[in-house]
């Protein structure tokens, strides 16, 4: 599993990356549906960015380590929305038969 050095932000209440009692999950079963921008669903990009600019890439990967060892894996339901709404790109299982990534619908240029 990938360490990423970041800093997230966090949500009171269901968090947005740092869900650890989630299963993974292939794509078919991704089954939110569209919704608006909420404070939640916005917190989400912002840490989606956060983590292509620590990786300097646009695939992101849905579980991982924090730098402090901590388990973290994105929320199904942010994961979803953000592709309704175009953020990601379509999910596809990996290898393993799940969204072992997601992909960022735009590029990522490393260093800046």
């Amino acid at each position: 599993m990938q360490t990423i050095a970041v800093e997230l932000e966090e949500w009171e209440g269901t968090p947005v990356i740092g869900v650890q009692t989630t299963q993974q999950r292939s794509a078919k079963d991704f089954i939110y549906k569209a919704s608006a921008m909420t404070p939640r669903q916005a917190m989400f990009y912002r840490n989606l960015i956060r983590l292509a600019e620590a990786l300097e890439s646009e695939e992101l990967p849905v579980e991982f380590l924090l730098a402090n060892g901590t388990r973290a894996r994105m929320d199904h339901g942010c994961i979803k929305i953000a592709e309704h709404a175009g953020f990601i790109e379509p999910l596809q299982d990996g290898p393993s038969g799940v969204v072992e990534t997601i992909r960022l619908n735009w590029k990522v240029y490393p260093g800046g």
